[in-house]
Parts: C-alpha cells; structure tokens; sequence
C-alpha cells in the first residue's frame, strides 16, 4: 500500500490563506465598487426616481418644486411648503428642513412633512438627494453633504423662510446628514432631531453585514462619522433622539452612543419598546414628542392640537400586546434600555385636546390617503386592534431600509465575476 501523503503545515496554510484572498478579493471588490449602490438603494422600490409623490396628492398647498445647484454643480430638487393660513404669516411659524432616510424617495415622506404642516404648522422643506427622485447626480457621502448645505442655505435666503427657526429631523441616514450639518450651523438652525441613527457607517457595516467586516478599515469609502461631529455640538444646542428598542439593522446601543457622545446637554431621550427600524415613527407618542420638543425651543405654540409636554408618571403595568410607553430621558440622565417591566419608568402624554398626535397613513401598500388622528385613550383601550389593522398603521408610513438584501447578493455576484477574470 503505498504510503498516505500527508500535506505539510506550510503547504496547507498556504491553500487556506490562497482560498480566504478569492473570498476576500470577491468581497472586497463588491464592498469598493458596489458600496454607494448598495448604502444608497435610491431605485428601491422599483420606480422610485421617476415616480415621485407630490406634495399636492396629500393636500400640502402651495408648494414649489425648486431646483437648486449644488456647489458642484449638480442639480438637486426640493419640496418647499410654506405654511400659510389665515393671519398666519410662513414667517411667523419654525421651519423643518426634512431629511430622509436612503431608500425610495422624498416623495415617500411626504406623510411625515403633513404632519409637520398641518398638525404642527411648521414650513417644510424636503429635500431631494442627489441620485434621487428627480434630482441630477449619483449619491455619495460627500455629494449629499453638499447638498444639505445648499437646502439649508436656500432656506437662510429665502424671502419669507430666512428668519424663520430652523429644525433639522432626518431617519436613519437621514440622521447622520442632520448632525452633520448642525455641526457645522449650529448658530444658524435652532434644534436636531434624529431617529434610529449610528454612529458611523464603519461601526453599522460589521452588523449588517458581518462577512465584510474584514473590508471595512480598508475598502469603506463612506464613513459618515456621526459620532465625531455630535461631540461638536455647543453645549446648549436642543437635541432631540427618538430610538425604536426593536431596531434590526442600526443596533440601540448606536443611538444611545451618540447621546453619550452629543456635546450638547440640552437633550433628550425618548425610546419606542415596539420600534422597528422602519416603523418607529408610526409609534404612539412619536408626533407628540417632536411637537413638545419643537414648541418648548421655538417658543411658538403649535397649535390646537400641540401636546403638553411630556412628563414621567408612576409606573403601571402595560396590558399585552398593546405596546407600552416610550421611555424618556433627560440630559441629567442617561438613556437605559425600554421599558418592559412595570418597575420602569414611563411616559404619559397628552394634550389640550386629549388627542394623541398621533397621524397615520391608513391606505395599505400606498402613500396615498388621508392621514388620521389616533386617540390617546382609544389606543389604550383598544386591545381588540387586529394585527391586520397594525400592519396598516405601518405601511403607508416609515423610514425606509439600509439597502436589500438582493443588492447585496447583486454586487458579490459582480465582485467574484471580477475576480475571475483577474485570476
């Protein structure tokens, strides 16, 4: 028999370290040339830059739909919604520069930018990214940055919008150019609001996606550093987190370490139990968190129907399912995790009206629809809600994802074709 061949140490360390570098090439390559498709998912869903809602569907009147030129010279567009009714003057009313999250687009947000309008009052301005809807360009960190910078300029020029108190709210991604730009006109915007948001992309990436997290201190060009530019923050800037404990793709733990991080200590902490990534803004209280938080630092009452403020209340047991209270906290606090045992503190809201606040778009699978007002009392006393008509609630109106899973598999499959070819 002839002898059994055994391969040495060094033959079979080179075979696996051979195999790990066309594993790692493929994925390298998908991560470096596929990364801004795959962070930037602005054709999900199917349609999204041509098919772009207008805020005149939804009963937001007048408008203007502006093109604006980027300091590169890439043309972007935004949504301009002036609020004027009455003896109300835009003038007289805070303005909202919203900033979306990174699927679909502007369009798709045109629910939220209602309830700013109409519930709150407030002008909005949302604007279109590049290599979105209908805007010129291919997204980028850098590109949209430029492009954040030149809405918010455009509403620091505007005739009836210059003088007005600015508020940046963005999801998600959305969040990062939001904190991005309060770090750089933080005497020039009155407040932030961010939701669901990381602490940089290099710190996100390993999460979502763990097989690339050998590529990431290498090959990841879009960084998106959160975390350094909220320490920026002056000490006295309002900040408002709004964080879902369910959220699958940005950890909790990345929200909460932007607010240990914030520089400012005029913030505050609210924290959704039953908030997904993409369906925290249709929580109980979401609405009525951002009119108190709006109405305290703009010193301008929001209307009928703005909230009190919100104030912590003794502890009672939540009756299941219904979701329980988001959680708050206070600068002089730090954030803890949702509240799921009738040890911990909750937040009881109301308003004037005894409304909630809270509106939602009920038409499933579509934008279109009136947005409604859920009743405070009504929500919890109504356990008999079918999980159908909360599938509803969730449909017309949310963030948006960090980018689908087939895109993903998409640009590994173009990153081992490159591969081949090379080898």
């Amino acid at each position: 028999m002839a002898p059994l061949h055994l391969p040495s140490l060094r033959s079979l360390i080179a075979w696996i370290a051979g195999t790990l570098a066309v594993s790692l090439t493929a994925g390298g390559t998908a991560l470096y040339l596929a990364q801004c498709r795959l962070i930037y998912p602005s054709n999900m869903p199917a349609g999204s830059r041509t098919n772009v809602p207008r805020p005149d569907e939804f009963g937001l009147a007048p408008f203007d739909d502006v093109e604006l030129v980027a300091p590169d010279g890439v043309k972007i567009r935004a949504f301009v919604i002036p609020y004027a009714r009455g003896d109300v003057k835009p003038s007289d009313r805070p303005t909202v520069l919203l900033l979306h999250a990174n699927a679909g687009n502007v369009g798709h947000r045109l629910p939220i930018a209602k309830v700013f309008w109409e519930r709150m009052r407030c002008n909005v301005v949302a604007l279109s990214y590049r290599g979105y809807g209908h805007s010129e360009g291919s997204p980028s960190e850098q590109g949209i940055k430029l492009d954040a910078q030149t809405a918010l300029d455009y509403i620091l020029s505007h005739p009836e919008l210059e003088k007005t108190q600015i508020f940046l709210y963005g999801q998600s991604i959305g969040g990062a150019v939001a904190i991005f730009l309060a770090s750089q006109n933080a005497q020039r915007v009155k407040g932030l609001i961010i939701e669901n948001t990381f602490l940089s992309l290099p710190k996100l990436v390993p999460h979502v996606l763990p097989f690339l997290r050998p590529f990431v201190p290498f090959l990841l060009h879009q960084i998106w550093p959160s975390e350094r530019y909220i320490a920026t923050l002056p000490g006295d800037f309002p900040v408002l987190f709004l964080a879902g404990s369910r959220d699958e793709l940005v950890e909790p733990g990345q929200m909460k370490g932007l607010w240990e991080r914030c520089g400012s200590k005029v913030k505050r902490w609210i924290e959704f139990p039953y908030g997904t990534h993409n369906d925290t803004c249709v929580q109980p209280q979401y609405f009525a968190h951002i009119s108190s938080f709006i109405a305290e630092h703009s010193s301008l009452p929001l209307g009928p129907s703005h909230p009190a403020a919100p104030t912590s209340s003794a502890p009672t047991p939540a009756p299941a399912p219904a979701p329980a209270s988001p959680h708050v906290t206070t600068a002089d606090s730090e954030p803890e995790p949702a509240a799921t045992e009738p040890s911990s503190p909750t937040v009881s809201t109301t308003s004037s009206s005894g409304s909630s606040f809270e509106l939602v778009d009920r038409s499933v699978g579509s934008l279109g629809g009136e947005l409604e007002k859920r009743d405070d009392a009504e929500e919890k006393e109504n356990d008999g809600e079918t999980e159908g008509e909360k599938l509803e609630l969730r449909e017309g109106i949310s963030a948006g994802s960090f980018g689908p899973r087939e895109e993903l598999e998409e640009a590994m499959r173009e990153g081992e074709e490159l591969v081949k070819e090379k080898l």
